[in-house]
This record gives structure tokens, sequence and C-alpha cells, in this order.
């Protein structure tokens, strides 16, 4: 067996470099991600298998099994957040779309001062959800908001948006969709934009009208980008917690109580941190199921156009 060169082994080694080079750089970057994104999903699994209170903790963290997910199973309040939050996101994101879909149509044909329209349209993107919350809670307030200001000009009785059970859900989602529509138009006018000329020119060449077209053509070629910007709103939305927090803190009687105001309360204000681990964990699980139905109907749209 021949020996190998000395000029052999450094190519080598400098091709090896070459190589593992680029994981150097991106070494910090990774170390970072699991100290502050691996780590506490990991820690907060294992809370999710023990018990975590504030009186108990000193005495030891035993392990207690499934006890948690049984505990949240069983709970009433736990199944009312569910239908709250999944009665949350059906309406508010029904909502956007329609409204999305309208703006989005409209700023795809050409308008006078089309460019300060888009810039007005994406102002409550440019908000912080802190401020959002706390602008809305002022003007929804019973005795001195806006809103009920000029319904009693125009003769009507002023409306417990915040404090009432029956209004206070519906309030809510007024906010959201008065935050996020123009995200959900921005996206599918970027769509609108994308599509070809041929299909819409050979529709209006074979007498189709406006309506037709747009079931037709339009919504078909536009589905990958629908659902793109559905499977973007449902996760944003089913995790929502600042907004909801900053404006009914889950009441009144827990009529806006979503999963994540139900985990806060029992993590942050109970302190008993595995039970809420174990809520935070089924709340990611139908997330992820939630993201992995939209992601195979991306992709059957991928495979059909």
């Amino acid at each position: 067996m021949l020996p190998v060169s000395q000029p052999l082994r450094s190519l080598t080694l400098r091709k090896f470099l070459r190589r593992v080079e680029p994981g150097f750089y991106i070494a910090p970057s990774f170390l970072v991600m699991t100290i502050i994104l691996v780590y506490p999903l990991a820690y907060s699994l294992w809370l999710s298998f023990h018990r975590w209170t504030l009186r108990t903790f000193k005495q030891g963290i035993p392990f207690i099994g499934l006890e948690n997910y049984q505990q949240l199973f069983s709970s009433p309040e736990f199944w009312n957040s569910l239908r709250i939050t999944f009665t949350f996101v059906f309406l508010a994101v029904a909502i956007e779309f329609v409204l999305g879909m309208g703006l989005a149509l409209l700023l795809n044909h050409d308008l006078k001062a089309k460019g300060l329209i888009r810039s007005l349209i994406l102002l409550p993107m440019m908000c912080t959800n802190v401020v959002i919350g706390l602008t809305w809670r002022l003007l929804f307030n019973y005795e001195f908001g806006i809103v009920n200001y000029y319904l009693n000009q125009l003769g009507f009785a002023s409306v417990e948006w915040l404090s009432s059970p029956k209004i206070a859900l519906w309030s809510v989602i007024v906010v959201d969709v008065w935050n996020t529509t123009s995200f959900v138009a921005l996206m599918l006018l970027a769509g609108l934009q994308s599509l070809p000329e041929e299909p819409f020119e050979a529709a209006r060449i074979d007498g189709a009208n406006s309506i037709q077209t747009f079931f037709y053509l339009t919504l078909p070629l536009l589905r990958q980008t629908i659902l793109v910007a559905l499977l973007w709103r449902l996760i944003d939305t089913f995790r929502i917690f600042d907004v909801v927090y900053l404006l009914t803190a889950g009441g009144p009687a827990r009529a806006t109580e979503t999963v994540s105001i139900y985990i806060y309360r029992y993590g942050f204000q109970s302190f008993n941190l595995g039970f809420a681990s174990a809520a935070s964990y089924v709340m990611i699980l139908i997330m992820l199921a939630i993201a992995a139905l939209m992601a195979r109907a991306i992709g059957r749209a991928e495979t059909v156009y």
C-alpha cells in the first residue's frame, strides 16, 4: 500500500475545511436558537408530565405521568376556551378573507391615488398590538368611548362593547379584522398581479362577465395564494393573546377566554406550570394539525397548477 503524500493530505484537509466552513458561520445562530427555542420547548414538555405549583415546588417536582392531560381534557373551562377560540378564528378569518379579497380586487384596477390608498390600508399593520388593544379599549369605553358618543349623537343607546358576554367576542373580532385585513389584502393583491393575462383575455372574447370570470378563473388560479394567506392567518389568530388580554382579559364571564388566555391564567396567575405546559402542548398539536392540513392542500394546489 503506497503512503499518502504530504501535498495530497493538505489538499484533502483544505477540501474538508472548505466543506465544513459554512457550519462555523451558522453555528452561533443554531446555538442561539437552541437556547431561546429548543430548551424552553423541551423544558415545558418535561413540566407537562410533572406537578409544579407555587405551593409545592420547594418540596419537589414529582412525576405524575398523564395526570395533567387527563385533568385538562376533563375540564369544562378548557373545552369552553377551545370553543371560543375556534369561533373567533373562523369568524375573524372569514371576514378578513372576504374584505381582503374585495380590497385586493379594488386595488388591482387602475385607480387615482392608488399608492395613497395602499398606504392608508397598510396603516393598521404598522401599529403594535399593545397600542391597538389600548386604543380600541378607549374607543369601546361605555361612558367615555367615542363609539358610544357617536351612537348617542345618532339617537342610539350606548352599547356595552367589552362588558357584555354577548357582544364582547364580536368586539374583539372587529378589532382583529381592522388590524389584519390589510395583510390578507396585500397577499391576495400580490397573487392577483402575478396571474397570467391570457386566460382573462380569452374569457372576455368568449363573452364571460365579471362574476363568471371571478368564480371560474380568478379563484381557481388564486387558490394557492389564498391557502397560504389562510394558513398564516389561522395560525396567527389561533394563538392570539395580547389584543384579547388588553381588551377584555378573557372576560366578561370568560366569554372571550381563548386558549392562550386560559393557559396564561393557569401558568402566570395560578402558577400551575405543569398544567399550563400540558395545555400549551395541546394547543401546539392543534396548530400543527391545522398547518399540516393546510400545507397538504397547498401541495395539492401546486400539483394541479
